[in-house]
């Protein structure tokens, strides 16, 4: 009855053309009744329908790196942080040989404690705790970390891909740089583009939500050099790049709805960004109303999802937080988590909640040159972002 209830009220409100307007990854406290509202503030800790809740062996790949050991022979450390379980119960974390969740237990860490990591994966870090090695999932620390060595070493996290490339057809993402290996979920579309991180036997590999992905080169065109500085060979040489991936085609309510509002939000998001300016992402692409381009997607509403206009606009500042840490001349001013978990469609700790005036991603260009922002999405798998220097 309460569902009957809710969904009459929805669609009288959208009979009404108030287009109701929040993000998809906080519970709400606003009534669906509220024309063209800005959600109030709510619980903050949630996750959107698409991010899923996260725990210890539900997101995690199996192994990163198969051939990587537990082994800090000739690294350097790089960071230090706080073993931090966000299950109120948890007290103490396993540390493993192996990058899986199954693999022998090295040691027991209890919460609190500090460790030193020396190399990140997308679901596991390598690390050091009273002289014993091993791997700990990036869920059981905690992301405010100590850089030990700030000027040689990247932001915690940071991913920097070398070259980005446009599917020519349809293409599928395997788990390994072969052809015999399993195929993810997600299809890439013909005409998606992709930040590449590197080219192992043939195949591009990418980041794929929580792990690796492989797509064969073949299938790619339009290869562009990532600048490894701010003073790119051509204006046409981005500065930075990075894409994540999003299903579509799905069958599923609100899936397709979803897919159209990442498009919009590129739309919305493409600009120029003078030295000095900020960008607000709610003020940038908000309000998230039907008014404003938007379509109904899976929002969390008081604990439970419905559909609503602006759902999958957190990936897409997600997808633009990932891309401006690449760049020393960036300030975030404002950045949230969806809750401790994270959102899934993203190595832990890097993603960016938007949607209510605590939710939302703010930066600032302290460089002291214009910056473009260019976001593309053909709707089919993946979104791109990628940062020029204007000239």
């Amino acid at each position: 009855m309460q569902f009957t209830k809710r969904f009459f009220l929805f669609l009288l409100c959208f009979i009404l053309c108030t287009g109701f307007a929040f993000g998809e990854e906080v519970a709400l406290e606003t009534a669906p009744a509220q024309a063209d509202a800005q959600p109030t503030e709510a619980v903050v800790e949630s996750f959107d329908a698409e991010a899923g809740s996260v725990d210890d062996n539900a997101v995690v790949a199996e192994a990163d790196a198969a051939n990587v050991t537990a082994s800090i022979e000739g690294l350097t450390p790089l960071y230090q942080t706080q073993i931090k379980p966000f299950t109120a119960s948890g007290q103490t974390i396993r540390m493993r040989a192996t990058q899986d969740t199954e693999g022998e237990v090295v040691c027991m860490i209890k919460k609190g404690a500090w460790v030193t990591i020396y190399a990140v994966y997308p679901s596991f870090v390598l690390a050091e705790y009273e002289g014993n090695v091993g791997f700990l999932i990036r869920t059981w620390i905690s992301e405010y970390v100590t850089v030990i060595d700030p000027e040689t070493t990247p932001p915690y996290g940071v991913v920097f891909p070398q070259y980005v490339a446009t599917a020519t057809k349809a293409a599928e993402i395997y788990d390994q740089p072969s052809t015999d290996g399993a195929v993810n979920p997600i299809i890439l579309g013909e005409g998606s583009k992709v930040a590449v991180l590197e080219f192992v036997d043939g195949f591009a590999k990418v980041l794929y939500w929580r792990s690796y992905g492989y797509i064969d080169a073949a299938l790619l065109t339009d290869l562009i050099v990532v600048s490894t500085t701010d003073d790119p060979m051509s204006e046409d040489t981005p500065i930075a790049a990075f894409n994540s991936f999003f299903a579509y085609d799905t069958g599923a309510e609100g899936n397709d709805g979803r897919c159209k509002n990442i498009v919009r939000t590129c739309e919305l998001m493409t600009r120029v960004l003078e030295p000095g300016e900020s960008l607000d992402f709610n003020g940038q692409v908000g309000p998230y109303s039907y008014a404003n381009g938007y379509f109904a997607a899976p929002v969390l509403v008081n604990g439970g999802s419905q559909l609503g206009p602006g759902g999958g606009t957190c990936q897409s500042s997600s997808t633009l937080y990932n891309t401006i840490r690449q760049l020393p001349g960036i300030t975030v001013t404002k950045r949230r988590p969806h809750g401790p978990g994270c959102a899934r469609y993203l190595p832990m700790h890097q993603d960016a909640a938007v949607g209510t005036t605590t939710l939302n991603l703010i930066f600032r260009n302290d460089n002291a040159y214009p910056i473009r922002i260019l976001a593309e999405c053909t709707g089919e798998g993946s979104l791109c972002i990628q940062i020029f220097r204007v000239q």
